[in-house]
């Protein structure tokens, strides 16, 4: 993952746990998926909670899709069991199901105005024509969309074909909607916009969602918890700062933005400290709190650029520090990404905000430099 695509180190979405329903509101139990002896999904258990906006989160191929149409009912699951609300969704063909879909290409029909888009499946499900009316009016005001009821989706810019789609999907009161890679056909700028508008309105009728996304910061942004897959398996689920600042293994804190991984034998496992051999540097590294470890256990310590000091003079703390030489810079804008080359070889990355408007003057390619960090600014992996 570039730079460029660093996520904060908490999503948005975080401090509105309290907000939520039911634990259990959606149900995968035990779900495998197979192709031809391919296993598409292995094994997965999730609960959903009751309007919560829950991001399932990996690299194509990971089996994230795969699980949502599950979820949708276009597959049925080789084994496992889908429940929404209580009601077992198995063999219930889509249309049947109380889950409206949003796809990635928004599949508004092209003939048909705004409003007889949104109005679509009310009709199909014999709706009077009068509620209809006030059904669509609704939707299109609760997406900004009035004034456009009577064009056609080509003379809509994404953002409004978007905003459209969403308001087709959520018309006829869904208990669960889900989002195929909902930003994936916007530019960055309409992408950072929508992302929030949608989440608004998401949370404003109490809507329960789950999307797939293959883009970090879009589920940092809109998720109140993360699925992190890898080869149709959950590695990891949690809220956005607890994916970002307590990853679980080398893998999900390798996926989620940018780590530096010091990679060593515990030396000392005490109750408020262990110490860590790293090759890659002089003194032993230092943890402020004690693991389930063993002396000569191998591990690595998670540090995130972030988290690293660089400096010109050495610090005066005695562990968790090393010098190296500048190797590349990357000027961010806001901030500056600088890639040190410690004496064994290993690049560590280290982030400066830049306060300054030319912080480019602070260092420059092949200085020296010390790196530095406290002893609660790292994770102790253990897989």
């Amino acid at each position: 993952m570039s730079s460029e695509q660093q996520p904060s180190s908490a999503g948005s979405a975080a401090p509105r746990q309290e907000m939520l329903g039911a634990e259990n509101y959606v149900q995968l139990v035990d779900i495998r998926k197979e192709y031809d002896g391919f296993v598409a999904v292995d094994e997965v258990n999730l609960a959903i909670r009751k309007g919560e906006i829950f991001a399932l989160l990996g690299a194509s191929g990971c089996g994230k899709s795969t699980l949502l149409r599950v979820l949708a009912g276009f597959e049925q699951p080789t084994r496992g069991e889908v429940k929404v609300d209580g009601q077992r969704m198995n063999g219930q063909p889509p249309y049947r199901r109380p889950i409206n879909m949003m796809f990635q290409s928004y599949a508004l029909f092209p003939h048909m105005s705004v409003e007889q888009n949104v109005a679509f499946g009310l009709k199909q499900d014999g709706m009077p024509a009068a509620q209809i009316k006030q059904k669509v009016d609704e939707m299109l005001g609760l997406v900004q969309m009035g004034a456009y009821a009577k064009r056609r989706p080509h003379q809509l810019s994404g953002g409004q074909q978007q905003r459209v789609a969403l308001a087709r999907s959520l018309a006829k009161g869904p208990k669960l909607l889900l989002l195929d890679e909902p930003m994936g056909a916007l530019d960055k700028k309409l992408r950072s916009q929508m992302q929030l508008e949608l989440v608004n309105i998401i949370e404003r009728l109490g809507v329960t969602c789950a999307m797939v996304t293959h883009d970090q910061e879009e589920a940092m942004t809109m998720a109140h918890r993360i699925a992190i897959m890898d080869a149709g398996k959950i590695r990891q689920v949690g809220t956005p700062d607890e994916i970002y600042e307590q990853p679980n293994s080398r893998f999900t804190a390798g996926f989620i933005g940018q780590v530096n991984l010091f990679e060593g034998k515990i030396e000392d496992d005490e109750k408020d400290y262990i110490s860590i051999r790293s090759p890659d540097l002089p003194a032993p590294l230092y943890v402020g709190h004690g693991v389930t470890g063993y002396e000569g256990m191998e591990v690595a310590l998670a540090v995130r650029p972030e988290k690293i000091l660089i400096s010109k003079d050495e610090p005066e703390q005695p562990h968790n520090k090393a010098q190296g030489v500048i190797e590349e810079i990357a000027y961010l804008g806001s901030h500056s990404v600088y890639h040190v080359r410690l004496p064994s070889g290993k690049r560590v990355l280290a982030n400066m905000t830049n306060v300054r408007r030319w912080a480019s003057e602070s260092f420059t390619w092949n200085d020296q430099a010390w790196l530095s960090w406290g002893d609660q600014s790292g994770v102790v992996l253990t897989s």
